[in-house]
């Protein structure tokens, strides 16, 4: 077992609009410009994503994130994944 720490992810899923249904992990402990989060996606990949965006997306349940997750844990990336459904009070 790798002694990597593990990252805080979000699995969020759109509610509405072209995009809805569809799957973004949300890095919320990294940080950019002070208001937007690292995210990544299928498609469009590594970018960055709002606090309002945010808003407007659910929690994706593991049946829907399954694919992402299994994405980012592979090479290149080999993230290690600490799931979480909402954005803790302690990272806000």
């Amino acid at each position: 077992m790798s002694d990597e720490p593990l990252t805080a992810v979000l699995f969020r899923a759109d509610k509405r609009g072209p995009h809805k249904g569809e799957v973004t992990a949300v890095f919320p402990r990294e940080i950019d410009n002070g208001n937007l989060m690292g995210c990544y996606a299928h498609i469009g990949q590594h970018g960055s994503c709002s606090r309002e965006w945010y808003a407007t997306t659910r929690p994706a349940t593991p049946a829907e994130y399954e694919s992402l997750k299994r994405e980012l844990e592979s090479a290149p990336f080999g993230y290690r994944f600490k799931v979480y459904k909402r954005i803790p009070g302690w990272m806000a």
